[in-house]
């Protein structure tokens, strides 16, 4: 039995892109992270693996629908051509900023009550001195904050929405 469960948990890790083996004190998917600022900002220190990200179930699906496309199609690669935390194939990140914004989600009862329910963590650097802004949309739910969409604009403004390319393709 013991046997069953260790393969059936090395079968399930495995399978899960989002579930990579987290660095120390980095959170997971089925982990919830107190502060996304934090998070996001580990991200480029590379304190916190971005393969450890909590998602949201959105999200996971998405990536474990390009898993899939991957396993069925026989492609080598993903559709991703790009590392969409920099907005590039290579990073040479100098400049770095970050910035929170709480949105709040309006309550029309009796009493409009402000929820803060969702924030935007906006990375803003220079990747090879290309200006570059990566915008990090995460909900909270019940199980604590997960990531829910990401979006990137470059100094050749294009803008690309992480759920729509993994949707759709680039």
């Amino acid at each position: 039995m013991i046997r069953f469960v260790f393969a059936f948990s090395v079968t399930l890790f495995a399978m899960s892109p989002v579930l990579a083996q987290p660095v120390k004190d980095a959170p997971t998917a089925n982990h919830s992270v107190d502060d996304p600022e934090t998070v996001v900002r580990g991200l480029y220190s590379e304190a916190v693996d971005v393969d450890a990200l909590p998602m949201s179930q959105r999200l996971e699906s998405l990536f474990l629908r390009e898993r899939d496309y991957l396993e069925a199609s026989g492609h080598p690669f993903d559709r991703l051509d790009f590392d969409w935390m920099v907005n590039g194939q290579d990073a040479l990140i100098t400049e770095l900023g970050i910035e929170t914004m709480e949105v709040p989600m309006r309550d029309y009862g009796d009493e409009a009550l402000d929820q803060f329910d969702r924030k935007i963590v906006t990375a803003s650097f220079k990747n090879f001195d290309s200006p570059t802004m990566i915008r990090y949309y995460w909900v909270r739910e019940r199980s604590g904050w997960k990531l829910d969409d990401v979006t990137g604009h470059g100094e050749d403004s294009m803008t690309w929405t992480l759920s729509l390319l993994l949707a759709f393709g680039g």
